[in-house]
């Protein structure tokens, strides 16, 4: 649904305006639950260590639909946690006391929620696997609900995602138009993550018609998509919660000419797929960007951990991969991931080649990033920005020689 929201091309401005609150904007618990929480992660004397902002000054669309009469309310509510906004009223490691930060709380009984849902899921897909005759089980739908479960479940572990926070610091190093907040782990559990507070903009204000400069709306457009394609194809650590709602925007103040900067939260969701897994996605996803349909289409079936087709289904298939290609000259394969996805998979189920969860689960990445670079600068030329990202993961690989990059 989150994704939905970011789909102007392909949903009704209606459907996107009602539901575009579902970004950072769940039902969430009460203050008696946080509290709770608060005191079995620093004992009841947490407050001398959190000073919070109270509901009063707090003015968060969330608030103003608040029911609550807590004297302290969430600034955002998602579907494992809520988030406070508070400072520190004592230094911690090099953070000084005054820092602002984000308090991130899980919501209560969390984990008995998310594996009832994983199970219905389960079920459900099965059951749909199982219809004969549609061979709907070649788009591994139950592979990609159980790898969801496998990246979610630990993120209900807040603890989890400060190390995915310190992963992606890492990754992004002296970048200076991408960042993520700074985990505090002496003040991070199970339940409760502290991390500095990001001031920002939802990527999505930016797209208002007269807001900001074409100019501006490209530069951010393409930083956004560099980021996505950097983390599917160099560092196989991919964010894998990139709605708008969690891409904030402000100035680096501290490089030079304070250019835009993209500060991605909520990052206790990510795919890591593993080096076969990821030279595996690097040929298949390299193949259909450089528009060789026939060989994406040979890769998918080399890599598939279950095939049943016939080497005429085999050629059938690949040749189908190729008009799909042929047929898109205009465009490129992320440029309409969502377009391309549909037919791949009606030609799985048609020839029995099952699709990995991986090469899924990453082409949705690029769908979520590629909808929100098409709204913020529709004209964005998405080949230019992926190729020599895809020809550094061919090298570091090993599948290719720096010298050919200048054949």
């Amino acid at each position: 649904m989150q994704w939905a929201t970011t789909r102007h091309d392909l949903f009704p401005a209606e459907f996107i305006t009602r539901f575009a609150a579902l970004q950072d904007n769940t039902r969430g618990h009460k203050w008696k639950d946080t509290a709770k929480a608060l005191e079995e992660a620093f004992g009841p004397n947490y407050h001398e260590l959190l000073e919070f902002e109270n509901a009063l000054s707090n003015t968060s669309t969330l608030n103003k639909s608040h029911r609550s009469k807590d004297k302290f309310l969430p600034i955002g509510s998602g579907c494992v946690a809520q988030v406070y906004k508070a400072k520190l009223k004592q230094p911690m490691n090099l953070v000084p006391k005054g820092t602002e930060v984000a308090i991130k709380v899980t919501h209560p009984n969390i984990l008995h929620k998310v594996c009832v849902d994983f199970y219905i899921l389960n079920k459900i897909t099965s059951l749909m696997e199982r219809i004969p005759y549609i061979n709907l089980d070649y788009l591994s739908m139950k592979d990609s609900v159980e790898q969801f479960r496998d990246i979610m479940l630990p993120q209900l572990d807040l603890r989890v995602e400060a190390n995915n926070l310190k992963r992606f610091r890492r990754d992004f190093a002296g970048d200076q138009k991408v960042a993520f907040p700074t985990p505090i782990d002496e003040l991070t559990s199970e339940n409760v993550l502290v991390e500095s507070f990001i001031h920002g903009e939802t990527i999505l204000e930016f797209c208002a018609e007269g807001r900001r400069t074409m100019k501006e709306r490209e530069e951010l457009a393409k930083n956004g998509l560099e980021a996505v394609m950097k983390m599917i194809f160099l560092y196989d650590f991919v964010h894998g919660d990139l709605h708008p709602g969690n891409i904030l925007v402000n100035r680096n103040t501290k490089a030079r000419g304070s250019p835009w900067r993209l500060n991605m939260i909520d990052c206790g969701l990510v795919v890591e797929m593993g080096e076969t897994d990821h030279v595996n996605l690097v040929k298949v996803l390299g193949a259909f960007i450089k528009k060789d349909g026939f060989a994406a289409g040979k890769l998918m079936i080399d890599n598939a951990k279950k095939c049943q087709a016939n080497d005429q289904d085999v050629e059938l298939f690949c040749k189908g991969i190729g008009k799909i290609c042929e047929d898109d000259e205009e465009n490129n394969f992320l440029e309409s991931v969502g377009d391309y996805l549909a037919d791949i998979c009606y030609l799985a189920c048609k020839h029995k080649v099952k699709l990995e969860a991986s090469f899924i689960n990453a082409a949705l990445a690029c769908e979520i990033m590629e909808g929100i670079a098409s709204k913020l600068y529709p004209t964005l030329q998405v080949q230019h920005v992926a190729l020599p990202l895809v020809f550094r993961a061919e090298v570091m690989h090993g599948l290719k020689d720096k010298l050919s990059f200048f054949k």
